[in-house]
């Protein structure tokens, strides 16, 4: 009788393989390394199982892992590349290849061929090509999380998200407390601008805006859920403390730019999700502007600290000839952004097409800067701005093609009609929309696609299409070693 042919599998022999260290560990190594190589091994497990789980991780481990280098090259290209090592790993045990196409792809690429064209102009082409491998990586996220991951596994992405940003917020509300941070960050000699693992309240402020409208919009469908069970009850108040920590982080970066940024997220969110939300927002807009006109009325009425924040917000739209008032410390930031976006239109003068090259702001500033200002920040504080200097007409075009795509692909998820589970997908709709709104105004003050939070904006519409049964396409399907 002919005996059975044994039959090894990839994670028998994976599972041999980590037992083998697990003995190796406890033999010769300390407690701390053997319980760190332990996770270690549990993880890659369980990546090797569900290959999909590489992207809640990657996910939640953004805003820490884009200020860190192993060597030269940053942790979310090495996140990236190990998820693409698991996806390729994953269609091999399938023996397929499996890509959703995505609604963005076709406007991605197109504004990744033109900054390409740019770059036949840029000074520095290694820091050209860098700034092309962001949009490339974006399109990454964008085509292998759907078609990795389904509806199910789509609301852990989210949780992920969600948890990051949570855990940032607090971070920064530790540090606005406890005055954790430089002494230029110190506000009113008792409290620190917070700025979370970012270094900076900009980007950190502007990383919590982009996720504070998908925790509303997520907060509106669970509330009216939260007596039909326990379960229910919790995901209602794990939503709601995401979008009050969130908000309350924003705050404490004191970041004006967010501020605006998302009062036009949570407003889209509001009008956006029904007719009854939308009811609430024009009494709050009523009420708000009868405030506003109280303190103009009275200034002691309103808050001293935020009048005097948000009182020179009209000398960005050009009110004054403001860049020839003297310096001082009060109006350090706004002549600083005036100045970079005056450098940035002499800029696109020189070259009004292509631009000087993707990522090349710095590299040319000191031919087009004013004077007083010397430090290039590298970028112009103004992403519309900074996009024409870099990539002329024709790439601003294509980036606004690119977004206005994404807000009509975005929108058609966010009608009451639209595929949904629950309620839920168009609640996370509404919520990238709101995120679209965000971006498109924290935009006017600040470069948002930087530290990783373009892949966290990414990661946002890669979950709207796994989380829901409208796809971009057939799926498109390629044999391995056949």
């Amino acid at each position: 009788m002919a005996l059975p042919t044994p039959r090894f599998h990839l994670s028998t022999l994976a599972a041999a393989f980590g037992l083998a260290l697990l003995a190796a560990a406890l033999a010769l190594l300390p407690l701390p390394w053997t319980l760190l190589l332990v996770t270690a091994i549990a993880g890659a497990l369980c990546l090797l199982r569900w290959p999909w789980l590489t992207w809640p991780a990657t996910a939640a481990a953004l805003p820490v892992a884009s200020g860190l280098y192993l060597g030269p090259l940053p942790a979310t290209e090495l996140l990236l590349a190990g998820s693409l090592f698991l996806w390729l790993l994953a269609g091999a045990a399938r023996r397929t290849l499996r890509l959703a196409p995505h609604p963005l792809s076709a406007p991605l690429a197109l504004f990744v061929g033109v900054l390409w064209l740019a770059t036949l102009g840029a000074l520095d082409l290694a820091e050209a090509v860098k700034e092309m491998v962001k949009w490339v990586e974006f399109g990454v996220v964008l085509l292998l999380v759907p078609a990795m991951m389904n509806a199910r596994d789509a609301r852990w992405l989210v949780a992920a998200l969600l948890s990051a940003a949570m855990a940032q917020a607090l971070l920064g509300l530790y540090q606005f407390v406890f005055r954790i941070g430089p002494e230029h960050f110190v506000l009113f000699d008792r409290y620190m601008r917070a700025s979370g693992s970012f270094g900076q309240p900009n980007p950190f402020a502007g990383y919590l805006g982009l996720t504070l409208p998908v925790a509303a919009a997520l907060t509106l469908w669970a509330i009216p859920r939260a007596l039909r069970s326990p379960a229910a009850a919790t995901a209602a108040l794990w939503v709601g403390a995401a979008a009050l920590l969130t908000g309350a982080g924003m705050v404490a970066s004191w970041s004006r730019g967010s501020w605006l940024g998302a009062a036009a997220g949570v407003l889209v969110v509001l009008l956006a999700y029904s007719r009854r939300t939308a009811l609430l927002v024009g009494a709050a807009i009523l009420l708000a502007l009868s405030g506003a006109l109280v303190g103009l009325i009275n200034p002691a009425l309103a808050p001293a600290a935020l009048t005097a924040r948000l009182a020179d917000l009209p000398a960005y739209v050009g009110a004054g000839n403001v860049l020839d008032q003297p310096v001082t410390d009060e109006n350090f930031a706004v002549l600083e952004r005036l100045a970079h976006w005056l450098a940035a239109v002499r800029m696109f003068s020189t070259a009004p097409w292509l631009g000087v090259g993707p990522g090349n702001y710095s590299i040319v500033y000191p031919e087009v800067r004013l004077p007083l200002w010397e430090e290039p920040l590298g970028h112009a504080h103004n992403i519309y701005l900074n996009l024409l200097a870099e990539s002329g007409l024709v790439g601003l075009a294509a980036f606004l093609m690119l977004w206005g795509s994404a807000a009509v692909w975005v929108g058609r998820q966010t009608y009451p009609g639209a595929p949904a589970d629950d309620g839920w997908r168009r609640a996370l709709a509404v919520g990238v929309l709101g995120v679209l709104a965000h971006l498109a105004v924290h935009s006017l003050f600040d470069n948002l696609f930087v530290q990783g939070i373009y892949l966290h904006v990414a990661f946002w519409f890669a979950a709207l299409a796994a989380a829901g049964p409208a796809r971009a396409g057939s799926s498109i399907t390629s044999a391995v070693g056949k």
